[in-house]
């Protein structure tokens, strides 16, 4: 008789453990009196919650990696960062006709001298640095075709 009592009073335990469950995620579940089929009742209303909720992150995390995924593939005119990479930069400058050599990411001589170029011909502050002001008239550079590509 106790083991029947003990397993009554546990199921009654795991029956209101999953109706403070189910009230936290604001599904109201009707009140029963405390009968096995009840509780069996309860449980089985609880799962599809669950579920739904499984089902809901995973959709969430397919939408976040497809946008991950968009952003990752878009065109470099569509999608250039705020703070430049030197290959940006130099790209940048060659396509605007102002830098023949390489692109290696190294900003040296040329690259600084064609930064100043660009700042002189475009009335910005000439420090041979690429800020926010300089990037943003020099960026729309970064896709368009080469501009000396003609005379090479």
């Amino acid at each position: 008789m106790r083991k029947i009592i003990a397993i009554f009073v546990f199921i009654l335990m795991a029956a209101a453990l999953v109706s403070c469950s189910a009230k936290n995620q604001e599904q109201a579940i009707p009140q029963t009196d405390n009968t096995v089929e009840n509780n069996t009742a309860i449980v089985e209303q609880t799962v599809p919650v669950v579920e739904a909720t499984k089902e809901q992150a995973q959709s969430q995390a397919a939408v976040t990696q497809a946008v991950s995924s968009q952003q990752a593939t878009s065109s470099p005119a569509a999608e250039v960062s705020v703070k430049p990479t030197n290959e940006e930069i130099q790209k940048a400058l060659k396509n605007a006709g102002l830098y023949n050599g390489t692109i290696d990411g190294v900003i040296g001589k040329k690259t600084r001298a064609a930064i100043e170029d660009f700042q002189t011909k475009n009335n910005l502050q000439v420090d041979g640095k690429v800020g926010p002001k300089t990037w943003e008239a020099l960026k729309i550079y970064l896709s368009a075709p080469q501009a000396n590509s003609a005379s090479e």
